[in-house]
C-alpha cells in the first residue's frame, strides 16, 4: 500500500500550496502560483495527477493555466464559472477519487469566505481553502457571518 504524504510548498510571501503525493505522483491544492509547484515537481521527480481548487481567488487558482500547459490533468473545483480551468465542477455531497491514488474525497460546501467555497475531506485529510486556519478563519468576502459559522 502506498503511503500518501501532504507536503506544503511555500508560495508568495505568506502562503502554501498543498501537495498530496507518493513517490511518483502529486495532486496540488489551490495552486495560486505555478512556478513553485513546477520547481517542486521537477526537483522531486513527480508527475502532476490532478488539481483541486477550493474557491475562485487568484491566490488559489492563478497557477492553474501554467500547470495545465505543462501537464493536462483533471481540475476539480466548485460550480463557479469564475474558475475557467475547472474540468470537473463539484458540490456538496459529491465524491471524487484522486487520480493515481484511489483515495476518495468528499466535497463539502462551506460558503462564507466566498459564496461557492468548497472543502475536500477524506483519507484523514481536510483541504478547506480560506475557511479555517489554525488561529481563526478567512475574511468574509461574499458570505455572511452565519454562513461561515455554520
Amino acid at each position: 500500500m502506498t503511503t500518501l504524504r501532504v507536503i506544503p510548498v511555500p508560495a508568495f510571501s505568506d502562503n502554501y500550496i498543498w501537495t498530496i503525493r507518493d513517490e511518483t505522483h502529486a495532486v496540488v491544492v489551490d495552486p495560486g502560483d505555478a512556478a513553485p509547484v513546477l520547481d517542486y515537481l521537477k526537483r522531486e521527480k513527480l508527475q502532476l495527477a490532478a488539481i483541486l481548487n477550493t474557491h475562485h481567488h487568484a491566490d488559489h487558482v492563478g497557477g492553474n493555466g501554467a500547470l495545465l500547459a505543462a501537464q493536462p490533468v483533471p481540475v476539480y473545483g466548485p460550480r463557479d464559472d469564475r474558475i475557467p480551468d475547472v474540468t470537473d465542477r463539484v458540490g456538496d455531497g459529491d465524491a471524487i477519487t484522486l487520480p493515481h491514488f484511489a483515495t476518495m474525497l468528499q466535497v463539502i460546501e462551506v460558503p462564507g469566505h466566498t459564496r461557492s467555497h468548497i472543502a475536500f475531506h477524506g483519507g484523514g485529510m481536510l483541504f478547506c481553502g480560506d475557511t479555517l486556519f489554525a488561529a481563526g478563519c478567512g475574511r468574509l468576502f461574499e458570505g455572511t457571518p452565519a454562513q461561515m459559522h455554520a
